[in-house]
């Protein structure tokens, strides 16, 4: 599929990765000098530099605070719409390659009558008009504005995180593989590169997501199975995969859909069966700083639940879902911006294994 847009709307669409990486390379390297030197000077305790209120108004009305988070804002919201007016032009093309489901090893069954939650169907993550059910083009929408939104830092492919989490997967007969919360699914290429003899299996409540999956996979030749189908209620036998797995997921949704994610897998993990989450690091293991620039997304980057989920603990909730817990890193290369965010990377992955009978 050929996604590539006119010049007028990439040209646009370079400058707001331009503007994301001036102030990622320029602006934040400059702000965190003068919060340091504002820390040396005023001494606060760790306590206080761990306190939002205090934080936001220690920074509240710094220029360079207020400049960067107002382009961020700015240029996530231009970044779609310069994605979406792109793709508009070669909207009845691509829509009909996603209807149209070519001869493959993997397959995409539909739900049409699955109820969207309210919180999915509410929210518009990451600003992303129409949320990822809501319009035929989500997919490919998503795909063009996340490279430009990590400034390219994920690769060419796109599929750090995967190897990421290949990394740190522990050694298990693999037959049978679930991505929960897929998308696109490209992440999970590296898993199935990894693991080739176990089947495959994404899930997701978008059909556009879950279509442009199906046509990408096909495409890139990774043998998947796609079902439209709520992490919180899966219609999988008992005991059937030996590896679930997110990536992202968990902070898009409430700490009890959270909790319902995390049952349903442990549900239909196999005994041994692993249950691996990555996610970003949590808020108390960064430095005051980039915790609370990580939290500022919670009010302004259409993420309502990013600030539960860190304060959540996941592994006592694994616990309560009768799985042995345990926190490891995993880490990846970040390359394409400058200033924060080049080179080596830490994410947290939330494993858990389901007790032998």
């Amino acid at each position: 599929m050929d996604l590539r847009i006119s010049r007028k709307h990439q040209a646009r669409l370079d400058f707001v990765e331009g503007l994301k990486v001036h102030v990622a390379g320029q602006l934040m390297p400059s702000l965190r000098q003068e919060f340091e030197n504002w820390c040396a000077t005023e001494t606060p305790s760790e306590d206080q530099l761990r306190d939002s209120q205090f934080m936001e108004t220690t920074l509240g009305s710094n220029p360079l605070y207020q400049t960067s988070r107002g382009l961020q804002r700015l240029s996530q919201e231009a970044m779609w719409q310069e994605v979406i007016y792109g793709l508009e032009e070669q909207k009845p093309k691509i829509e009909d390659q996603l209807n149209t489901q070519e001869e493959s090893k993997g397959s995409l069954t539909l739900d049409p009558d699955l109820k969207m939650p309210d919180y999915y169907d509410d929210t518009e993550f990451h600003l992303q008009p129409g949320n990822f059910h809501k319009n035929t083009l989500a997919g490919p929408i998503y795909e063009l504005g996340v490279a430009t939104y990590t400034m390219h830092r994920y690769g060419k492919a796109g599929d750090e995180m995967g190897r990421a989490l290949v990394s740190v997967l522990p050694d298990h007969p693999y037959k049978r593989v679930l991505y929960m919360g897929c998308g696109p699914a490209y992440k999970g290429y590296p898993l199935i590169d990894a693991l080739p003899d176990a089947q495959h299996w994404g899930i997701d409540l978008a059909e556009p997501m879950l279509k442009f999956a199906q046509h990408r996979a096909t495409e890139h030749e990774k043998p998947m199975h796609f079902s439209q189908m709520n992490a919180e209620n899966m219609t999988f036998p008992d005991g059937h995969f030996d590896l679930v797995y997110c990536m992202l997921l968990l902070h898009e949704v409430p700490t009890k859909a959270v909790e319902n994610i995390v049952n349903e897998a442990a549900r239909v993990l196999a005994p041994g069966g692993v249950l691996a989450n990555l996610e970003l690091p949590s808020y108390d293991s960064l430095d005051p700083l980039s915790a609370f620039l990580m939290d500022w997304d919670t009010e302004h980057n259409g993420e309502p639940f990013w600030r539960d989920y860190h304060n959540m603990d996941l592994q006592q909730t694994y616990r309560d879902a009768d799985l042995e817990a345990h926190l490891t890193d995993a880490h990846s290369e970040w390359g394409g911006a400058k200033g924060n965010y080049m080179g080596k990377f830490r994410y947290h992955v939330t494993m858990g294994r389901k007790p032998e009978v």
